[in-house]
């Protein structure tokens, strides 16, 4: 048997990265529902988030957390742990290898380009754990500027629900964007060689890093 013809072993396989520069992917626990409840119901992201500004109690908040999920994560600083938002893929189609991606941002760091990290640490995880063909993106007209500068270099939009959605006296375009897998892969080696090499195991904990 040659060396390349030898099985991998346990140490040679690793899975995808959720710890970045700035920023630590980690489960989602019971002790972070109040933290999500009070983000999700906010009053500069309740109205663009997943309850299009309704109030929900939070029993009715906890049971929507989990409806539909594939996986989520918390982003949390890196250096301190703190919470900063959430990951989420919902809506997996696994016979046609799809799935859609949410991300909630505290609306402090809002603009921050350095917490589109913690999307690309998600994307990236989704493409190696499942086999997804692609990934979706839905976006209303006024979050999609957002994306504006990535259509033709990483997403591609698949479709435009025309004025599909109400709010501030008029309805809006929602727009359904889609990251290929050949896309993502034709980055991900430049991106992922940017990543802390000790750091690099989802299985690393916050009292691995340093202050």
């Amino acid at each position: 048997m040659t060396v390349s013809e030898r099985p991998a072993t346990d140490a040679a396989v690793k899975g995808p990265p959720l710890v970045g520069r700035r920023t630590r992917l980690r489960p989602i626990t019971e002790y972070d529902y109040e933290y999500l409840f009070v983000l999700a119901t906010s009053e500069e992201i309740g109205f663009r988030w997943r309850h299009r500004g309704e109030t929900p109690s939070p029993e009715t908040f906890t049971q929507h957390l989990w409806h539909g999920v594939l996986a989520q994560f918390l982003i949390t600083r890196k250096r301190t742990g703190d919470p900063i938002g959430q990951v989420t893929a919902y809506n997996a189609n696994l016979r046609n290898r799809s799935v859609y991606f949410g991300m909630l941002i505290d609306p402090a760091l809002m603009g921050a380009g350095w917490t589109s990290e913690a999307g690309a640490l998600f994307l990236n995880y989704l493409f190696t754990i499942w086999d997804f063909r692609k990934i979706y993106i839905e976006t209303i007209d006024f979050n999609f500027s957002n994306f504006a500068s990535g259509i033709g270099r990483f997403f591609q939009e698949e479709g435009c629900l025309k004025e599909n959605d109400f709010f501030n006296g008029r309805y809006w375009d929602m727009h359904i964007l889609a990251l290929y897998r050949r896309d993502w892969e034709r980055v991900a080696a430049k991106y992922l060689s940017q990543l802390p090499v000790d750091e690099s195991s989802p299985t690393s904990s916050p009292a691995d890093v340093g202050a």
